[in-house]
């Protein structure tokens, strides 16, 4: 079980977690792209092109990162198992949300997603697809999210719950996030590619590694 406690540090350790992972999803689209089709593509902190974007192959890149995020959520829950440390159940519950399950969950009722965007290419843009993305997707996120609602043992978990799935990693980690990717591709800070990633997103990169590393201890609270 798991009880919440927000601190300062906390949220230091947390938003650490969530821009760590975010990255990783992309970097996981943009280094699967180069082995894919033989070259680097194009990566902003939201934004990837392969290489071999014409290609069909590419969309294998495209699928990959949120395969990435899902195997993430499902080792998170596995964290959760009752024999696990305090740390280890705190950490899990932290993957969990940092995968942004509910961006996953929703963004394919609007078409968009790396998910949707696979497949429609591959297969269509027909009311199948469609319905069969938003019921895989949802099959996929819903364990999970079940078993990390259940872990909660605060009161009110409902409402603990629908903070971190709905609210929480977004005013955290959201605005910065934004803030770079505007600066590095409206304002061109940084933008310097080296194989083919932004200087700024590197740079990013570095100081969140050091940062999780410096503040993850404190995503337990009671420690």
């Amino acid at each position: 079980m798991i009880k919440i406690k927000i601190t300062w540090k906390y949220c230091l350790a947390f938003y650490s977690i969530i821009m760590l992972y975010a990255s990783l999803h992309e970097l996981v689209h943009h280094f699967s792209g180069y082995f894919i089709c033989g070259d680097w593509g194009v990566k902003t902190f939201n934004y990837f092109e392969t290489a071999c974007e014409q290609d069909s192959k590419s969309l294998i890149a495209t699928y990959i990162g949120p395969i990435f995020s899902f195997i993430m959520m499902y080792l998170g829950a596995h964290f959760l198992r009752n024999k696990s440390s305090d740390y280890k159940k705190h950490l899990g519950f932290a993957i969990i949300f940092a995968q942004l399950p509910l961006q996953r969950m929703i963004s394919p009722f609007f078409k968009m997603n790396d998910e949707f965007y696979a497949t429609a290419k591959l297969f269509g843009d027909s009311s199948f697809i469609y319905w069969s993305v938003i019921i895989i997707i949802w099959l996929i996120c819903l364990p999970p999210l079940i078993k990390v609602y259940r872990s909660i043992e605060n009161k009110h978990k409902l409402i603990w719950f629908l903070f971190y799935l709905v609210l929480f990693p977004y005013i955290l980690w959201g605005p910065i996030f934004g803030i770079l990717e505007f600066l590095m591709v409206e304002k061109k800070f940084l933008a310097q590619p080296i194989i083919g990633i932004g200087l700024l997103f590197i740079i990013n990169e570095v100081i969140t590694i050091i940062g999780y590393y410096l503040t993850k201890k404190y995503i337990n609270p009671y420690h």
